[in-house]
């Protein structure tokens, strides 16, 4: 299939995606079954979806790679556009809200395991943020060519391993707040 022809199937599934997952985060929010008992076990509902979606992310931006190492740049392109699109709505309504949780009052609670653990994976995932939304504003032709980078293979390279570190610190992060 051509390029034109994945556009708009791309951008459904785009919408799809990233809209009703917002939707869901919001009527979650507006019923306030954020705590209730989720499906994996041990941890609130909100936890579960929020880890269940960042799995599902990273096994998504990684099949975009391999999209790319096969020359299907436009599907690659739509791929990690929707991909990066997610992770930006998680982050958003789920992950910076549950930072209260977490906020220390001294250096010293940076020691706390599920304290400093947490901290780590925020700002390692805030770099890996940043980063994504940088190569899809580029990819998009967003960015203005002054500001683009020429290394941003390199850097999508090393996005997507920024992506796999801080979905296994997602994994640590999860057990240290509700199986350890």
């Amino acid at each position: 299939m051509d390029a034109q022809r994945w556009k708009l199937p791309a951008i459904i599934a785009a919408v799809i995606l990233v809209g009703g997952t917002l939707a869901g985060i919001l009527w979650i929010g507006a019923n306030k079954l954020e705590g209730t008992p989720g499906f994996f076990g041990p941890a609130p509902l909100i936890a579960d979806i929020n880890l269940a979606l960042e799995i599902l992310l990273v096994a998504g931006l990684t099949f975009g790679f391999f999209l790319a190492r096969s020359g299907n740049i436009d599907a690659h392109q739509y791929n990690q556009t929707t991909w990066v699109l997610l992770n930006v709505v998680l982050v958003a309504f789920i992950m910076a809200a549950s930072m209260q949780d977490v906020r220390p009052a001294k250096m010293a609670d940076f020691a706390e395991a599920r304290i400093g653990i947490t901290w780590l994976h925020a700002l390692a995932g805030s770099f890996t943020v940043v980063s994504g939304l940088w190569i899809v504003l580029q990819m998009n032709g967003i960015v203005p060519k002054r500001w683009r980078i020429k290394w941003w293979k390199n850097l999508m390279r090393a996005t997507l391993a920024g992506y796999w570190i801080v979905a296994l610190g997602g994994i640590a992060t999860y057990y240290f707040w509700y199986v350890g």
